[in-house]
């Protein structure tokens, strides 16, 4: 027995010998059952390491993978916002930039290798513009209420038209006719609303800037109301604000913080200041104002009014000093010129603040078109940075048959410093556009820009580079022309850029929105 065991174990030993030689001739003579191939090391191309797009947009991304070895395998995609939200699994993406989108997102890109489970990857930054930005905001009236239309720049061309804006946003229409809009801030951090004015106080609307949804109305923005109060204008700055009212009377407002102009209401009393009488005393004497003056340099904190039934300008002082109604001072007008505190008998006809940058210092002045008691006009350019220091530059009469009492004035904002920008001023008269050199010397002959089919009704330049000035008209439509050299250079037919495709009601006023 002992025997059998020994040659049973034996014989174990000697079977497992051989499965283990085959085993290893088995695996030395294996040339091409198994492909043992390199890890493929990629990289991901044409894609910017960020993009600026608007709301609306649509953004397309077309990715180059290259490896470094020749391979063939699958590859899986994934496009996420910060590793995060997965929003695509292909390759290529068009992805439409939705009306929530934050201002700005990181997206990521993983591609993953199936076989090798190697993951490399790349990110850009997209940054996202308000829909209603860079381009011209128009007010107008259609079909017998107001109305909003946007003309956009997208990617250095004027590409898009919006048209019934408010009706999109909230299912409504407006309902009532329109007055004015007025961009305004909330201070330097903050973003950016628009004030439209209609004729029905309890109707005007203060919108969010960025998707021009309703936040407010004006009526909440007073404790007490006026009575009979229709609203003519409104003025907004850092620390206070003033609605005038078609009747001349002003109410204002201070501001608890420059950053939160909602934190104060009007006052439901108008404004008033103090003025000897006849006799030498102090007495109250209500404001009574036909206008604001824009587009200013508002630096030092005061805002222009003109007193049409004294034929004055008057100032309104902001920050610490505010509701200080002042007159303007002007240590000496030469002979002949037309004093800010008193025209006499010569009416305003048009005015517009005007500013440049000169070394990074905010500059401005102020420029009048007055009709003469003779009937000629002229046209006043005056220094205002300090109104307590008027300097009056200059008075030159116009020439030409151009000139009546509804034309309009628009003086292009230097914003890049002066000399640069555009050099000469626009007057609207009739149906046809004109301009003329404000700075020259000598008399003014207003040189024909661009003839309309019909009557121009508002315009407004792009602020800061001052290359485009868009223009509404009296019938619906609304032209786009260049400013610039280019534009001077040309000929009518070489000037004009774009005309809206559809009608939007006749144009009441234009605002330019910056890009954000």
């Amino acid at each position: 027995d002992s025997n059998r065991l020994i040659m049973n174990v034996m014989k174990k030993i000697l079977i497992l010998c051989l499965v283990m030689a085959w085993s290893i001739t088995g695996c030395y003579e294996d040339k091409g059952d198994y492909d043992y191939r390199n890890l493929a090391e990629g990289t991901i191309g044409n894609v910017n390491g960020s993009y600026h797009v608007s709301v609306g947009d649509t953004l397309i991304i077309e990715p180059e993978i290259v490896f470094d070895v020749e391979t063939k395998v699958g590859l899986k995609y994934e496009w996420s916002v910060e590793l995060d939200s997965v929003f695509s699994r292909e390759k290529n993406i068009e992805y439409i930039i939705p009306l929530d989108a934050p201002e700005q997102m990181k997206w990521v890109l993983q591609v993953t290798d199936t076989l090798s489970g190697l993951t490399f990857m790349t990110q850009t930054m997209v940054r996202v513009s308000s829909l209603y930005s860079d381009g011209f905001l128009i007010l107008s009236e259609k079909n017998g209420v107001s109305s909003l239309s946007f003309l956009k720049r997208v990617k250095g061309e004027w590409a898009r038209c919006i048209y019934d804006i408010y009706e999109g946003i909230e299912g409504v229409s407006l309902d009532g006719k329109p007055v004015q809009i007025h961009l305004h801030d909330l201070g330097n951090q903050t973003d950016e609303h628009i004030m439209l004015l209609q004729d029905d106080f309890y109707k005007c609307l203060d919108l969010d800037g960025a998707n021009l949804e309703k936040s407010l109305e004006l009526s909440k923005e007073f404790q007490v109301i006026p009575e009979n109060v229709r609203p003519k204008q409104v003025f907004f700055d850092d620390w206070y604000s003033f609605l005038l009212a078609e009747d001349g009377r002003v109410f204002g407002r201070k501001n608890f913080s420059s950053e939160a102009f909602h934190t104060g209401y009007f006052s439901q009393y108008p404004m008033v200041y103090m003025e000897p009488d006849a006799v030498g005393e102090e007495v109250a004497h209500q404001l009574n104002a036909d206008r604001f003056v824009y587009d200013m340099n508002t630096e030092n904190g005061y805002v222009f009014v003109y007193e049409k039934e004294r034929k004055r300008f008057l100032y309104i002082r902001g920050a610490s000093s505010y509701g200080t109604i002042g007159e303007p001072k002007c240590a000496g007008y030469p002979n002949g010129f037309i004093p800010m505190d008193n025209l006499g008998n010569n009416e305003l006809i048009a005015t517009s603040g005007y500013w440049w940058n000169d070394y990074y210092i905010p500059a401005g002045g102020l420029y009048n078109i007055i009709k003469r008691a003779d009937g000629t006009y002229v046209g006043q350019m005056l220094l205002t940075d300090d109104p307590e220091d008027i300097v009056a530059e200059s008075q030159r009469e116009f020439k030409g048959d151009m000139m009546n009492d509804n034309i309009l004035l628009l003086i292009p904002d230097n914003g890049r410093g002066r000399g640069f920008g555009c050099p000469y001023a626009f007057i609207a008269s009739g149906n046809v556009l004109y301009y003329f050199g404000k700075d020259a010397e000598g008399e003014i002959v207003p040189e024909r820009y661009y003839s309309f089919p019909a009557e121009i009704k508002a315009m407004e330049d792009e602020f800061y580079a001052n290359e485009y000035l868009c223009v509404g008209l009296a019938n619906g439509e609304v032209y786009l022309l260049k400013i610039n050299s280019e534009g001077f250079a040309s000929d009518e037919a070489g000037r004009l850029v774009m005309k809206m495709d559809q009608n939007v009601g006749m144009v009441k006023q234009i605002i330019h929105k910056a890009a954000e």
